[in-house]
C-alpha cells in the first residue's frame, strides 16, 4: 500500500470506501468525476501510483469533502487528497463514455471516457502523461498521432493543443503513412 509518495489501486479504493460508509452513516450520497492518474491506476495500470486523486465532485459537495478528510485521517493520507483543480482541464463536450467504477450506496464515483483522457494526457504531454497515452492508446487501438490529436480536436475544438504537445505527439506516434509509400525501400 503507498500512501506517504502516492496512491496506488488500493490506498485509492479503501479512501473511497471510508467515505461511502462516511457519507451513509450520515444519509447523504456523493459522486465524483475522476481524470487523470487515479483513473490509471483504477482502470488501465495496476501497478499505476500518482501523486494525487484528481476529482470534481460532482453531487453532495461539502458532505464528500468531509468524507474524504475522514478518509484521511483513518488511512494516513494528507488532507486535501482530492484535488478538484482538474475541472479546470476537463471538457465540456459530451462525453458519452463516461462510466462508473464504484457504485456504491452512498457513492458513485466515475471515470472519464478513455477517450476524453486521452485528450487531457495529449494536452499535458509530460513524460508521465505520454506513458500513459501510449496504454491509453493501445486500449483504443490507436497508433498514429493524426488519431491522437483528432481526439484531442473532439473534445476540445475551441482549445487548439500547444505547439509543445503537438511535437511530443508527434514525437511519441508516427504519423499516417501516405497510400503509396512505404518505409525500408
Amino acid at each position: 500500500m503507498t500512501a506517504v509518495g502516492g496512491f496506488d489501486r488500493e490506498v485509492v479504493t479503501r479512501a473511497f470506501g471510508v467515505m461511502a460508509e462516511e457519507l451513509e452513516r450520515h444519509g447523504v450520497r456523493g459522486e465524483i468525476l475522476l481524470a487523470g492518474g487515479a483513473v490509471m491506476a483504477l482502470e488501465y495500470d495496476a501497478t499505476r501510483v500518482t501523486r494525487d486523486v484528481d476529482g470534481l465532485v460532482l453531487d453532495g459537495h461539502g458532505a464528500v469533502l468531509r468524507a474524504a478528510d475522514i478518509a484521511a485521517g483513518e488511512l494516513g493520507l494528507r488532507r486535501g487528497w482530492l484535488k478538484q483543480g482538474v475541472s479546470v482541464y476537463l471538457s465540456s463536450a459530451d462525453d458519452p463514455g463516461r462510466h462508473a467504477i464504484f457504485d456504491l450506496p452512498a457513492l458513485s464515483v466515475l471515470a472519464v471516457s478513455t477517450e476524453h483522457l486521452v485528450a487531457l494526457k495529449a494536452r499535458a504531454a509530460r513524460p508521465q502523461d505520454l506513458a500513459d497515452l501510449a496504454i491509453l492508446a493501445d486500449r483504443l487501438a490507436i497508433s498514429t498521432s493524426d488519431e491522437v490529436l483528432a481526439i484531442v480536436e473532439r473534445f476540445f475544438p475551441e482549445d487548439p493543443i500547444s505547439e509543445r504537445a503537438r511535437a511530443a505527439i508527434e514525437d511519441s506516434f508516427p504519423p499516417i503513412v501516405e497510400r503509396g509509400s512505404h518505409r525500408g525501400a
